[in-house]
C-alpha cells in the first residue's frame, strides 16, 4: 500500500523547488528580472510618389512612381522590356525625371562606316579659269555605328540604333580659276545656235560614237584644252568656255571639229 508524503516531507521538497528556481545555493538572494526597456527599431517610411516621364519608340507618357531604379519604375507602369531593347538610364540604375525605352526586334550589330570627306573650293585667280587645282587631301572620317531591326509602321525595318564619331573627316580644299568666259573674240559668236544643232542644248548629252556635251567634244579634243574628264560631265559655262578655246586654237577653222553644225556660229 501507497504511504502518504508526511508533513516535513512536503516542506523539505518546496524548499528545494525554490532554491533551484533562485539559481543559487542556500540563502542566496534571488537575481532581479531584466527589466531594462528594449529600443524602438527605426522607423523606415516608404519613399514618396513621384512623376516619371517614359518615352517608348517617342511615344510619351507619364506615371506616378515609388520606384526607385529604372527596372522598378518600369514595372511599376507595367512596361515589358524584350529580349534586346535598350533602355536609358540602364535597367538597375536610379531613375530619374525620363527612362527612355527603344525596342529592338534583333541583337544589335556594330559596323565601322567611313564619312567622305567634304570639299571646299576657293577662288584664285593663279589657276586657269575653269580649272582647279588642289591645295590640300581630304581625308574620310570613320564612325562606330550600331544598327538593329526595328519595328516601323508595322514593317521590320533596319535603323541606326547609336552612333559615335572615332575620327572627323578632313576636308579637301580646291583652288578654283574663275569661273567665266575667256574666248576673247570667239565669245561674240552663236554658241548657243551650235549647242542647239550639236545636243539640242543638252549639256548631259552623249552620242555613241563618242562625243560628249553640249558642243559635242570628242575626249581627245576636250583633253586638248585643258579638260579632265568628260565633257558631259562638265557645267555648261566650262563647255562653253573650252569650245571658245577650241575654235581659237584651230584659228577659226571650225570646219574640222563642227562640219554639220559650225554655220550656226555666225547665224
Amino acid at each position: 500500500m501507497r504511504r502518504l508524503p508526511t508533513t516535513t516531507g512536503v516542506l523539505l521538497l518546496a524548499t528545494a523547488v525554490l532554491t533551484a528556481g533562485c539559481g543559487g545555493g542556500g540563502g542566496g538572494k534571488a537575481k532581479a528580472a531584466n527589466t531594462a526597456p528594449v529600443a524602438d527599431a527605426p522607423k523606415v517610411s516608404a519613399p514618396a510618389p513621384r512623376k516619371v516621364v517614359i518615352v517608348v519608340d517617342k511615344k510619351r507618357s507619364e506615371t506616378m512612381t515609388t520606384g526607385t531604379t529604372v527596372e522598378q519604375v518600369l514595372q511599376q507602369a507595367r512596361i515589358a522590356l524584350g529580349k534586346h531593347d535598350l533602355v536609358a538610364p540602364p535597367r538597375r540604375a536610379p531613375a530619374g525625371k525620363v527612362i527612355k525605352v527603344t525596342r529592338l526586334l534583333s541583337k544589335p550589330v556594330t559596323r565601322v562606316v567611313r564619312t567622305p570627306a567634304p570639299t571646299i573650293k576657293k577662288k584664285s585667280s593663279k589657276v586657269p579659269p575653269w580649272s582647279e587645282k588642289e591645295l590640300r587631301k581630304g581625308r574620310a572620317g570613320i564612325k562606330i555605328v550600331k544598327l538593329a531591326y526595328v519595328k516601323r509602321r508595322g514593317k521590320k525595318v533596319k535603323a541606326v540604333i547609336s552612333e559615335k564619331v572615332k575620327r572627323k573627316p578632313v576636308a579637301r580644299i580646291l583652288a578654283v580659276g574663275p569661273q567665266a568666259g575667256g574666248g576673247g573674240s570667239a565669245a561674240r559668236l552663236n554658241w548657243r545656235g551650235l549647242a542647239a544643232c550639236e545636243s539640242h542644248n543638252n549639256p548631259k548629252a552623249v552620242n555613241p560614237a563618242g562625243y560628249y556635251g553640249l558642243y559635242q567634244f570628242s575626249l581627245q579634243s576636250w583633253a586638248s584644252v585643258g579638260g579632265s574628264g568628260k565633257p558631259s560631265d562638265a557645267s555648261p559655262g566650262e563647255q562653253t568656255y573650252r569650245a571658245q578655246l577650241l575654235y581659237n586654237k584651230v584659228n577659226g577653222r571650225w570646219q574640222g571639229q563642227w562640219p554639220n553644225c559650225g554655220r550656226f556660229l555666225f547665224s
